[in-house]
């Protein structure tokens, strides 16, 4: 989870910076803006690929424990169907 803190907060970083310079060159207008968007997606893209990569497999494996844990659970439980049978039967 901290991996995709640090990666989003980069993406930020970056965004707000390209958007500055931009402004500085052009003026702030809304082009500026847009043109400050495209190049810091493009820099994220290129920039940024190890850390997206971490943090996409932080956010895999996650899932995976959750999803192992909630099978866990299930496999601990008894069969609900079992227990309804043996409420009938009393």
């Amino acid at each position: 989870m901290r991996s995709f803190l640090i990666y989003n907060l980069a993406r930020l970083g970056l965004l707000v910076g390209c958007i500055l310079i931009i402004w500085t060159i052009w003026g702030r207008s809304l082009w500026g803006a847009v043109a400050g968007i495209i190049i810091s997606a493009l820099l994220s893209f290129v920039v940024l690929a190890p850390l997206r990569e971490k943090s996409a497999n932080e956010l895999i494996d996650s899932a995976q424990k959750r999803r192992e844990a909630k099978e866990r659970a299930a496999r601990k439980r008894p069969d609900e169907s079992a227990e309804d049978s043996s409420i009938d039967d009393a």
